[in-house]
């Protein structure tokens, strides 16, 4: 399956799989969610269309560092305050492809 460019995102749909780096990772908080305390950390992801804001939750947001190649798949896609932004729901999956 061919990934998506950033320049094609579209909001409010299902991104199938999406690869690029991480530019920036901002420090990691933990939000109450379901009734239970989970990690969570918003990152810069590029890759060579552009750059978009992608939110993670769960123990995954622990490991994410900067310059590291990563996969999406299943990641929602919707505007936040006039910016397209990617979520990572229940039934995404994120893949860390290269050590930073």
């Amino acid at each position: 399956m061919n990934p998506t460019c950033i320049h094609d995102l579209k909001p409010n749909r299902v991104v199938t799989v999406l690869e690029g780096r991480i530019a920036r990772s901002y420090p990691m908080t933990m939000k109450f969610a379901r009734g239970r305390w989970i990690p969570f950390r918003p990152i810069i992801m590029t890759d060579a269309s552009g750059w978009v804001l992608v939110k993670i939750w769960g123990s995954i947001a622990i490991n994410l560092l900067r310059n590291q190649q990563i996969r999406l798949e299943k990641a929602y896609c919707f505007e936040q305050n006039g910016s397209l932004c990617i979520t990572l729901g229940s039934g995404a999956h994120l893949k860390i492809c290269t050590q930073a």
